[in-house]
């Protein structure tokens, strides 16, 4: 079994995974598209040019794109956001790829239930699948057909999904400290750090919990805590001790 952290909404992870990341924003200065499209992609995670439209396609994201090719030819956007919207593509197959590897544990509510459990990523990888990432809805797209209208319908197969990342196993009773600047860092993406102040008195009831230990070096957490608010991406380590030099 793997160790778990506390469970966040669907929708807060894919925006950190997906829409926040360097590879999506480093494009945003150079969009010249208006500044309803601009907010609702790079900050709310819309897709470009349909307002309210967070529905994503599993089987084929980068197929999905809003109207290609008539829809852009009367609905056109700037290749800025053309560049950031094919990075939002890869993240998010990225993002559903550590889902159905594991590497992020889903939970949702039956829709006729309503009892909620622990998804089985084989759930994720049935065809024809749409994630509505704002409310975290899997749901099931099947085409229609009346006469000569084709009409798509949505069936809710598991709604308020939420996830958690999976971790290894911890060794109790020793603190892996790389682990936890991992963990951290994970918490710093999603905006969750507890305020700069308050990091060592709150982060030290959770290391005792999560290594099994009853002291936890203050010293240690101090050490940590300046990189992790200025935005470091790695753990600083001990420098090493000079070894004193021994004359003839």
């Amino acid at each position: 079994m793997a160790a778990r952290r506390s469970a966040q909404r669907l929708y807060l992870v894919y925006l950190a995974r997906v829409i926040k990341v360097e590879a999506v924003q480093c494009h945003r200065e150079a969009v010249t598209d208006d500044d309803t499209t601009q907010f609702l992609f790079f900050i709310a995670g819309c897709r470009p040019k349909l307002p309210g439209n967070f529905q994503w396609s599993l089987d084929a994201p980068e197929e999905d794109f809003p109207g290609a090719p008539f829809d852009l030819v009367i609905n056109p956007i700037s290749l800025p956001m053309q560049l950031a919207w094919y990075a939002a593509v890869a993240a998010f197959k990225e993002f559903i790829k550590a889902i159905i590897n594991g590497e992020l544990i889903a939970s949702g509510s039956h829709p006729a239930s309503g009892l909620r459990r622990e998804l089985d990523p084989a759930e994720w990888t049935r065809e024809g699948l749409i994630l509505d990432v704002r409310n975290g809805n899997l749901m099931e797209g099947r085409i229609e057909y009346r006469g000569k209208v084709r009409r798509r319908t949505l069936t809710v197969q598991w709604a308020s999904i939420t996830l958690q990342p999976a971790i290894p196993e911890q060794k109790l009773g020793r603190i892996d400290w790389d682990d936890w600047w991992k963990h951290e860092a994970a918490r710093r993406e999603q905006d969750s750090l507890p305020n700069k102040k308050d990091y060592v008195r709150e982060a030290e009831p959770l290391i005792r919990e999560r290594y099994g230990v009853t002291t936890v070096p203050p010293s240690e957490l101090r050490r940590i805590k300046a990189p992790l608010y200025r935005g470091d991406s790695e753990r600083p380590k001990r420098s090493k001790r000079k070894q004193p030099e021994h004359n003839g």
